[in-house]
């Protein structure tokens, strides 16, 4: 892991602004962030783009803790739509088949 301190966008400078904990590490083709002020486990997240820009910031804010909930609510309502629509094709399939 390479530790990265500046960047062009001043992408670094500016995820201290949302935790002044965090740093950003270069490992293994990707790039993460870390909190060494995390009990037992400084990993916070992998950047899911292939460069530190201003994505970075906005996955940051969205995956902090503090909006868990909002996350979870998100994936539960994703989930929920999976779901009716799996159960409208299956139906729709039952009555093809009880027509032919």
């Amino acid at each position: 892991m390479r530790k990265i301190e500046n960047d062009c966008y001043f992408i670094c400078q500016r995820l201290k602004e949302i935790d002044p904990s965090y740093e950003v590490f270069y490992n293994n083709g990707h790039f993460e962030v870390h909190s060494f002020e995390q009990i037992k486990n400084s990993y916070c997240f992998t950047v899911p783009f292939d460069k530190l820009d201003s994505r970075t910031i906005d996955y940051a804010l969205k995956t902090r803790s503090n909006n868990r909930d909002k996350i979870i609510a998100e994936i539960e309502k994703n989930n929920q739509l999976v779901y009716e629509n799996y159960i409208k094709n299956t139906v729709n399939l039952l009555k093809e088949g009880l027509c032919l």
